[in-house]
């Protein structure tokens, strides 16, 4: 008897679809099941999975960067493109979850293990945990490619003893933008001066100018990069696969509302995680 297998398809940013692999990889831990990732490009994420990471070295799982053929028959149904793979996917999968129908049943605590086991062959797509991961080692498959580690490596020469991580979302987050201004930033990280006068901060931001302005205000305690970081470019997103990793090597890091990115980055490095957020 074949093993039952499941396609999954990973979105939004990179966060997101960290979180979506470690949850494919975890339920590959708990089950005997095949399974594959189709990796697309798009504004959300703009490269490459091996421009940015290692090959997965998990049995059972392949891996492909999407190909012509796949917008058609694997992509995430939408109005973008007349909804046409659902067509497909009906055909070629024996069952589907599709974005927003993952995101319910997750809540509904639906049986992610038990639908993949019943089923001969699954398809999803997926942009956060729907299920859990390796809770020892978070993330510990995805290792950046060595041109990415020098410059994590080179940035963390600069920390001190106690280096806060401050990560702030802008660009296209508007939830972030409201909840989490600035003002609150600069406010949490005085109080981290008072309680630790050595202490040095390392901005990882979207935006230039919230860097601008924190190195404004606290001088060389502020380690940060001046390049803009873009999802629509493979530099962008690199160098925020550098930001990433940077801030898991901080003390403990304060971030922004509406953003898995730090939450990944204190998973990844088993440090404390507080969420700036207006009335809290």
């Amino acid at each position: 008897m074949k093993k039952s297998s499941v396609t999954l398809v990973p979105y939004g940013g990179l966060a997101n679809r960290m979180r979506a692999v470690d949850a494919l990889i975890g339920l590959m831990r708990d089950t005997d099941i095949k399974a594959s990732v189709i990796w697309f490009q798009d504004n959300g994420l703009n490269c490459s999975f091996e421009q940015l990471f290692h090959p997965l070295d998990i049995p059972r799982l392949t891996w492909r960067n999407a190909r012509p053929a796949d917008y058609i028959l694997h992509d995430r149904p939408r109005k973008k493109n007349f909804f046409i793979p659902k067509f497909f996917e009906g055909i070629r999968f024996n069952s589907c979850l599709h974005e927003d129908e993952v995101t319910q049943r997750f809540f509904a605590h639906f049986d992610f293990r038990a639908w993949v086991q019943s089923h001969r062959r699954c398809y999803l797509s997926a942009c956060f945990q729907f299920y859990p991961g390796d809770l020892q080692n978070p993330f510990a498959s995805f290792v950046p490619v060595p041109a990415l580690q020098e410059q994590i490596d080179e940035r963390c020469l600069d920390f001190s003893d106690y280096t806060v991580g401050i990560h702030i979302r802008r660009t296209d987050n508007v939830v972030s933008i409201r909840e989490s201004p600035t003002e609150l930033f600069i406010r949490r990280m005085q109080e981290e001066i008072q309680h630790h006068p050595d202490v040095r901060f390392y901005v990882a931001s979207d935006s230039v100018q919230e860097k601008r302005t924190l190195s404004g205000i606290f001088g060389d305690r502020i380690i940060t990069a001046s390049q803009p970081v873009s999802r629509s470019t493979v530099e962008g997103m690199q160098d925020a696969v550098v930001e990433l990793y940077t801030l898991s090597r901080t003390q403990k890091i304060i971030g922004s509302h509406y953003s898995s990115f730090s939450e990944i980055a204190a998973e990844i490095g088993k440090i404390s995680y507080e969420k700036i957020i207006r009335g809290s």
